[in-house]
């Protein structure tokens, strides 16, 4: 072996021990100086920040006013709570607690509706210039013309205070402009004059 491959093999033998070394008894082990490799754009990259956590949707509970009748007779306003995470429109909540009241506490306390049991609400559309109510022909029947009177003026009243946009009411489909037996007349969007003669 001449002089040349001993030095060879020494340098070999150097280089092999350094890395043993830096490599498994170094307590920060072996690292390349590469920062000045690195091209300028990857070293102003940023991590990736995790997905935001899908947020849930904020309840906010907004009052609405629905019309029933007290002890002596007149339309007085109770308030409902709709809860805007669970409701898409609080108007049609207000239309669907109207239909339903009054609740068990109210009955106890002397209020009443006259909308007819059966009366089921077949349609609410709400878009930018108007509101349509369209109830089942259930709505009509029964009480005499002081009851339809009164449960027409329940509604218009309930409209009227969940919405500043002008409301139509329809039966079965067909604008009322004349509803129940009796043929009253109603003149429409609905507003508190709608029922004058």
């Amino acid at each position: 072996m001449n002089f040349s491959q001993k030095l060879g093999l020494f340098v070999l033998i150097v280089i092999s021990v350094a890395y043993v070394y830096f490599s498994f008894f170094s307590a920060e082990g072996f690292h390349l100086p590469l920062k000045d490799n690195v091209p300028p754009d990857i070293e102003e990259l940023t991590p990736i920040d995790e997905p935001a956590a899908i947020k849930e949707k904020e309840h906010e509970v907004k009052v609405v006013k629905i019309y029933v009748s007290d002890s002596a007779g007149k339309l007085r306003p109770v308030n409902r709570n709709c809860d805007t995470a669970v409701e898409k429109s609080c108007f049609a909540y207000a239309i669907k607690e109207l239909i339903s009241a009054p609740s068990n506490w109210e009955k106890s306390k002397g209020f009443t509706s006259e909308i007819p049991a059966g009366t089921k609400i077949l349609s609410i559309r709400e878009g930018e210039g108007s509101v349509m109510i369209d109830f089942s022909t259930a709505f009509e029947g029964g009480g005499g013309t002081e009851s339809l009177y009164t449960r027409l003026r329940q509604v218009i009243k309930t409209a009227k205070a969940n919405t500043n946009l002008p409301v139509y009411l329809y039966i079965n489909g067909h604008q009322a402009d004349v509803i129940g037996g009796e043929g009253i007349m109603i003149k429409q969007p609905l507003n508190e004059r709608s029922l004058d003669e």
